[in-house]
């Protein structure tokens, strides 16, 4: 009976069935939650709406610390706290805030509580970062990442909804840049690889100003090796030139091969 009430709890916060059967599999996540929803209902009633729940459900999740459990539902209960940001700048505050008593008055600073955003700022903020990596965007056009022109925004709208924030982006990056062209469709060279060839290139450079043969510049053990593949395979019959002995000599740093003959 139990398993059922906490499910039909569950499903009330806006959570599929199938996410809800899962959760329940959690002993430490389903009770976090349970408690959480059972908090917030206090102040809700037994209705809560699927945003409210969905971020009920992240916390419950995402928190370590269980006394601040009552702490931060209550401002998500309140709706002082609406936004997924605005839940993450929570969870980072009390991670690093184990002290008691919280300054309530930083905690919402940080968390953008009681911040209205009005469109006009989100815009400005966008474009205050697009101008900030002005020159590498046009550049790189659409193969710049985008999340360094969210990210930048973010930490000046502190508590701003996220999907706000990306339809501002997309839409100045449009109008700066224009409708994708097919160059903006491939792939972005990856630094390793380019590493790589600069590596290559400056190795051939060495090679033709030292007038060095590909053979001396190999390694010891890879000229070594090579030597090695010149012996009989195993279950063949050697020729005349593999039945002498041999030995190796060293001189200038070279191996040789000479026949005992």
């Amino acid at each position: 009976m139990a398993a059922l009430d906490s499910l039909s709890l569950f499903t009330g916060l806006g959570l599929r069935e199938q996410k809800a059967r899962e959760t329940l599999k959690n002993q430490t996540l389903s009770a976090q939650l349970r408690e959480a929803a059972t908090q917030a209902q206090q102040t809700l009633g037994s209705t809560i709406d699927k945003a409210t729940g969905t971020l009920l459900h992240g916390l419950a999740s995402r928190l370590r610390d269980t006394q601040r459990l009552s702490f931060l539902v209550s401002y998500i209960a309140s709706k002082k706290i609406h936004t997924e940001p605005q839940l993450s700048a929570a969870l980072e505050y009390v991670r690093s805030h184990h002290l008691d008593p919280i300054d309530t008055t930083d905690f919402e600073q940080e968390c953008g509580v009681d911040v209205t955003l009005t469109p006009e700022q989100i815009e400005k903020a966008v474009e205050a970062a697009i101008n900030k990596h002005g020159p590498q965007l046009l550049v790189e056009r659409y193969r710049f990442n985008m999340g360094l022109l969210m990210g930048w925004a973010r930490a000046v709208l502190k508590g701003a909804d996220g999907q706000m924030i990306k339809n501002k982006v997309d839409m100045q990056v449009f109008h700066l840049l224009g409708p994708k062209m097919e160059a903006d469709l491939e792939k972005k060279p990856k630094v390793a690889k380019a590493r790589l060839e600069e590596t290559d290139r400056r190795t051939a450079k060495d090679v033709a100003e030292n007038g060095e043969t590909a053979d001396q510049t190999l390694s010891l053990m890879e000229q070594l090796r090579g030597e090695a593949l010149k012996f009989h395979k195993p279950g063949t019959v050697p020729t005349r030139t593999q039945w002498n002995p041999a030995y190796w000599t060293c001189r200038s740093q070279q191996w040789h091969l000479f026949s005992a003959l």
